[in-house]
């Protein structure tokens, strides 16, 4: 019997915004946390042509997106105490990552003809974050955004050529890919501006959570509905990390949200150099689909070595020293 996911998405905080956002907008507000959230059901519900993606649409990966705006909007990551309601602030260092995944991936798809045109209103106040936009006449997009508009066209075609009942793993390396284009291009200025609008805990525990991608995408992490319903919840702080925390001691915070904050400070404060060899080796041990099956547990196993997990990390060692792909 198919599962229906109207009643697991009634439970959602999002979902009193979601089942009223309109199905077509000639003007889009990217400000608005509704209008933010419409382009993402614009954008999950106009790739389902051939139904790959399931008659609620929950197979597709950009469900994560719509969980991550409403955990980043719920937690205060998208407004300051002058920050009107119901506007994302676009000084936010949160707000510029998630319009990366958000408009930029609507650019190209209006480019490629999967959407309609629509006008991108500009931010409503300064922001030193770049916010590209525009409307039918043409969209200002400075270069940096150049590779990842490529590769979200690239998702796009992908995603609409797919039949019911395909292989949605091909597609999910193709999703990730595009995630980590958006990423590179808005990362520099995150690094460079966000010590100027949030805390250096919060923004140590922001950018790794943005290194991540670089794990995940190896692994075609799942993020469609189905699974963000089983895995999105509890993980990730709830309020904004302030001077004060002491990350692995927030008393406010679950033993789960304080492990993951302390593992992604971490991984946010290792040199570009050995970053790169753990991922790296990464790769090479996700090229088995039996420990991409897996894929959180050996990740867990890699960030935070115990020894309870040292038959993992055998595994893992094991598959990065052999030559041949292990599918």
């Amino acid at each position: 019997m198919r599962r229906f996911f109207t009643a697991d998405l009634a439970r959602l905080d999002f979902y009193a915004h979601w089942q009223t956002l309109p199905p077509y907008y000639s003007a889009i507000d990217p400000f608005d946390y509704c209008d933010r959230l419409g382009i993402l059901k614009l954008l999950i519900e106009a790739v389902n042509v051939n139904g790959a993606f399931g008659a609620d649409n929950e197979l597709n990966p950009l469900w994560g997106y719509v969980f991550q705006l409403a955990w980043q909007w719920r937690s205060g990551r998208l407004q300051f105490a002058d920050t009107p309601p119901s506007s994302i602030d676009p000084r936010s260092l949160w707000s510029a990552a998630n319009y990366s995944f958000s408009v930029i991936p609507l650019i190209a798809a209006i480019k490629l003809g999967v959407v309609k045109p629509v006008t991108i209103r500009a931010p409503h106040s300064v922001s030193v974050f770049d916010y590209p936009g525009g409307d039918s006449s043409g969209y200002a997009i400075s270069p940096t955004y150049g590779r990842a508009i490529a590769a979200w066209s690239d998702f796009f075609t992908q995603a609409l050529q797919l039949p019911a009942g395909a292989d949605l793993e091909p597609l999910r390396f193709t999703f990730w890919h595009a995630h980590i284009q958006s990423l590179r291009a808005v990362l520099p200025s995150i690094r460079h501006y966000g010590p100027l609008t949030a805390s250096a805990t919060e923004v140590q525990f922001a950018l790794g959570w943005m290194r991540m991608p670089w794990f995940f995408a190896p692994a075609a992490w799942r993020t469609d509905l189905e699974f963000m319903l089983q895995q999105g919840f509890g993980i990730l702080p709830e309020r904004v990390l302030t001077v004060d925390d002491v990350p692995g001691r927030i008393p406010d915070m679950s033993p789960l949200v304080n492990h993951n904050i302390v593992n992604l400070i971490a991984l946010a404060r290792q040199r570009p150099l050995a970053f790169a060899i753990r991922v790296y080796l990464w790769r090479r041990a996700m090229r088995s689909a039996l420990i991409r099956a897996d894929v959180f547990t050996y990740l867990d196993a890699l960030l935070n070595p115990k020894q309870r997990n040292r038959r993992l990390r055998l595994r893992l060692i094991k598959q990065i020293a052999t030559l041949r792909r292990a599918d």
